[in-house]
């Protein structure tokens, strides 16, 4: 019933509106421009809130874009040097081993050179 009262009062809201909507507007011709009708005021406003939104999604769209951009570059360069600090510690073991072997080297040598 209360959805039977509701309806019936949206559809004299909508019938006095759709009656009075050009009445309005003529007397705004009258007095003013046609853009301060409701009418237009309501599609002005559509249409900037379409366009802003719009907006929005591609400025977002972007931003996601750059971003996602920057995360990949930014990995590599993180594997990158995961890399590079993996060959700088191989290079640096075989430099150890490299002094480990010539210090052997030379003190054999040295024993074989000052031995009684």
């Amino acid at each position: 019933m209360a959805d039977n009262y509701l309806e019936s009062q949206r559809e004299i809201i909508n019938s006095m509106q759709s009656a009075l909507v050009p009445q309005i507007e003529a007397a705004n011709r009258a007095l003013t421009s046609n853009w301060t009708s409701p009418r237009h005021v309501t599609e002005h406003y559509a249409r900037l809130v379409s366009a802003f939104t719009d907006n929005t999604i591609a400025v977002t769209k972007l931003v996601n874009n750059a971003m996602f951009a920057n995360l990949e570059a930014f990995k590599t360069s993180v594997q990158t040097a995961r890399d590079n600090v993996k060959e700088i510690s191989r290079i640096g073991v075989n430099s150890a081993k490299t002094f480990e072997q010539i210090s052997r080297d030379t003190t054999a040598n040295a024993r074989t050179t000052f031995s009684p």
